[in-house]
């Protein structure tokens, strides 16, 4: 029997995780400016800490604490300060999105498959979908301890399409930021962009995402 047309086979749904999943801004704030209190560097607001968001922990934390601090201690250390906190406080007062949980049991339910690629820590990332009970409903979780590259290199989607068996023509990357378009595009999957999440809306915008969203609920209703 010929295998099936392209349009008629399920899809993926790859999600970046802050900004996407879950608003996880406030904790990540909080644990910059813990590093930042206990290595001596200067206090952010929460606004311009979360500017550096998108691109690793790593990233992050080379931004915000890193240049001021590594007179005193070196990066490595700060980093894993840094992880360490965050990874205590990751659940402080993160929450999914208003229908995150909904919108993924009605993809699964519908044949499609999920998937997370981001650049947050993984054991952070573990925890945060054990602690949320979402952890099962993703057939492939990629984060940079298992990856050889970082956002916006497309290696994260490549695995996901790997390992569920879904061609890069059903597959979707759905993120708030320029990262999560740019690796998608690099895939040759399409994009969602998403307008209520953390990321720096300008920036979003002006990547080209093939599709926008408001809301999570509305992911579910984009055909492509």
């Amino acid at each position: 029997m010929a295998a099936p047309p392209l349009h008629n086979m399920n899809k993926l749904y790859i999600f970046d995780f802050d900004g996407t999943l879950s608003d996880t801004g406030g904790d990540i704030a909080f644990s910059v400016r813990e590093t930042q209190r206990h290595f001596g560097a200067p206090l952010m607001d929460g606004k311009a800490i979360l500017a550096n968001v998108g691109y690793g922990a790593r990233h992050l934390i080379e931004r915000t604490v890193g240049s001021a601090a590594d007179s005193v201690a070196p990066i490595e250390e700060i980093f894993k300060f840094y992880v360490g906190e965050y990874f205590d406080h990751c659940t402080d007062t993160s929450r999914l999105y208003e229908g995150v949980t909904e919108t993924l049991d009605l993809l699964l339910a519908r044949g499609d498959k999920c998937a997370v690629f981001t650049n947050k820590p993984l054991p952070v990332t573990l925890k945060m979908l054990d602690f949320f009970g979402i952890t099962g409903r993703f057939s492939a979780i990629f984060c940079p301890e298992n990856l050889t590259k970082r956002k916006p290199d497309p290696e994260g989607i490549l695995r996901c399409m790997e390992k569920t068996g879904v061609p890069a023509g059903n597959t979707l990357m759905c993120g708030d930021s320029k990262p999560d378009i740019d690796a998608g595009r690099a895939a040759g999957v399409k994009t969602c962009g998403l307008t209520f999440g953390m990321g720096n809306r300008e920036k979003l915008l002006a990547a080209g995402p093939d599709y926008l969203a408001s809301s999570f609920r509305e992911i579910a209703d984009i055909v492509f």
